[in-house]
């Protein structure tokens, strides 16, 4: 039939080459196939009108070649992966606009007007916000492609291993996805942002991290890192809850001892301009510079972190006391009821 062989001659030009041969024949043999079928209970062949109609079932030769193609991606991030991405998303957005929070805040201590700082915060944000999201989509998009649509580290997944039920005070998953997510950011951005030559945004800076933040450099990746394989232990390995206690216990651990070392140190920023940052400021009849105050304002983050760290070690330990314990019997004789 001519009119069969032309649209499979215009699908073949759709298809990848390694494979045309096969798909145009499988085309071919199924659209060959509904025809003689119908010409059978119409009992005489098919006019060029009703082959038309035939092949009009299949769609356009570029529809029916994305069809049979079999193309190795047909999107960048399926319906599998595509939740876990915009949570990420997310994640990033924010800390993006954090960071840039505090950027400007920092910089409202120098020189520049406030109109200066908004326009120049706002299009640093932007430019950060799409290079964060672009290689974000293309790590998922490499999942996507090399793991076949699958989550990885998934296939192991068994029922009859999850935990028995927990209390309330169980730590929920959401946290666990969210520290792995933010986690990850932290160990490639932190590294990033120590080491990689400084954009023409930090210029814009008047201040810049004391040497200090690179001493401590290592025990804040290590205690992130900790945290980052217990939240991995409570997704992928729910069988062995006291593992995720005990390697957050030393995240916490790690974490406070770092941190208090590190809030021993009497500079955290370096100031550019000295002579403005000596400029007093007035907290009632308390005087500070403002590069006291800048200083105060960056020693204030890891302080928060100390305390956190220091309250979660005691919640841990807690909770590994607790499963370390024998479990007491529990009978209707030993709560007093018959």
């Amino acid at each position: 039939m001519e009119l069969l062989d032309r649209y499979l001659q215009a699908v073949r030009t759709y298809l990848l080459r390694r494979r045309k041969d096969d798909i145009v024949k499988e085309l071919g043999d199924n659209i060959l196939s509904q025809m003689e079928d119908k010409a059978a209970d119409l009992g005489r062949p098919l006019t060029d009108a009703e082959q038309s109609d035939v092949l009009k079932q299949h769609g356009h030769p570029v529809v029916a070649a994305a069809r049979y193609g079999r193309l190795p991606l047909q999107y960048l991030i399926g319906p599998t992966l595509f939740p876990i991405f915009w949570y990420a998303v997310q994640l990033i957005v924010g800390f993006v606009a954090a960071f840039h929070l505090m950027m400007a805040f920092v910089m409202l201590f120098g020189s520049r007007g406030l109109l200066n700082i908004m326009i120049e915060t706002w299009t640093s944000f932007w430019f950060w916000s799409i290079t964060a999201l672009g290689a974000t989509t293309i790590c998922f998009a490499l999942i996507e492609y090399f793991g076949k649509g699958k989550i990885p580290l998934t296939d192991t997944f068994e029922p009859r291993d999850l935990p028995a039920l927990q209390k309330a005070s169980a730590p929920v998953r959401g946290n666990s996805v969210a520290e792995l997510v933010m986690g990850s950011l932290f160990l490639v951005g932190w590294l990033i942002f120590l080491h990689a030559p400084a954009p023409s945004f930090a210029a814009l800076v008047p201040v810049h991290l004391a040497p200090v933040w690179y001493q401590f450099e290592i025990p804040m990746l290590l205690t992130v890192a900790l945290g980052m394989a217990a939240a991995y232990v409570h997704l992928f390995r729910p069988e062995s809850p006291r593992l995720r206690i005990v390697l957050r216990l030393l995240s916490d651990v790690v974490g406070v001892i770092t941190f208090y070392f590190f809030l021993g140190a009497s500079k955290f920023v370096i100031l550019q301009d000295t002579l403005t940052m000596s400029d007093p400021v007035y907290f009632g009849r308390v005087v500070i510079t403002k590069g006291q105050l800048i200083n105060y304002a960056a020693g204030l983050p890891p302080l928060i972190t100390l305390i956190v760290l220091f309250v979660d070690g005691l919640i841990e330990a807690t909770r590994l006391i607790g499963r370390l314990r024998p479990e007491t019997a529990f009978t209707h004789r030993s709560n007093g009821t018959s």
